[in-house]
């Protein structure tokens, strides 16, 4: 059985980017619900969270929970931000320290959700480390216990990203892109094929 570790950014009092009345702590939070929903329709995968409603949670919380859990994959779920309101596309983030399993997974999905993002006009800004991450680290990416990686899914402050992200059709969308592209990865079959 595989564990996935979803984590929605931000939460509680943190808003994290706000953009055109959308939360970035909201956005994550739905994204996570819907991956969730969908990852759970597949054989030998099971979901734990680090947060499944608006509260406050700390870095390490999340790292520690992750870690207690023993996850088999960390998820961290956020949305990028610019003071330039043309900046637009998705990124993939890792450790820089990170070893070759989890930048074989990052690679996988990556290119998945890449795959998706074209078809609605979004730019791949590419397969990255967190040192080129705005804050320079991420601690959760380097303290977990297994492979993790964080998805930046669009930008909050960009007009049309900022539109797909307020779309439940959207989210539902890019959910199940995601969870299809984990149970590939895993080698995990939908129920239903599975008792066929």
């Amino acid at each position: 059985m595989v564990l996935v570790c979803l984590d929605p950014g931000h939460g509680g009092a943190d808003y994290g980017a706000v953009g055109n009345k959308l939360s970035e702590k909201e956005v994550c939070l739905n994204i996570a619900r819907h991956i969730r929903k969908q990852l759970l329709r597949y054989d030998g995968l099971q979901v734990t969270m680090t947060r499944s409603m608006d509260v406050t949670t700390s870095t390490e919380e999340r790292i520690q929970w992750a870690n207690q859990c023993g996850a088999d994959l960390f998820l961290s779920i956020h949305t990028n931000a610019s003071l330039d309101p043309k900046a637009s596309g998705f990124a993939s983030y890792v450790s820089v320290v990170a070893g070759c399993e989890t930048r074989r997974i990052q690679c996988w999905l990556h290119n998945q959700i890449a795959l998706f993002m074209r078809k609605h006009g979004v730019a791949d800004l590419g397969k990255k480390n967190d040192t080129e991450w705005i804050d320079g680290q991420m601690l959760e990416l380097r303290q977990v216990k297994m492979p993790a990686i964080a998805v930046k899914s669009l930008f909050i402050t960009h007009e049309e990203d900022n539109h797909l992200l307020s779309h439940e059709s959207f989210i539902e969308e890019y959910a199940k892109c995601i969870a299809d592209g984990i149970a590939r990865i895993y080698k995990c079959r939908r129920k239903e094929e599975a008792s066929v």
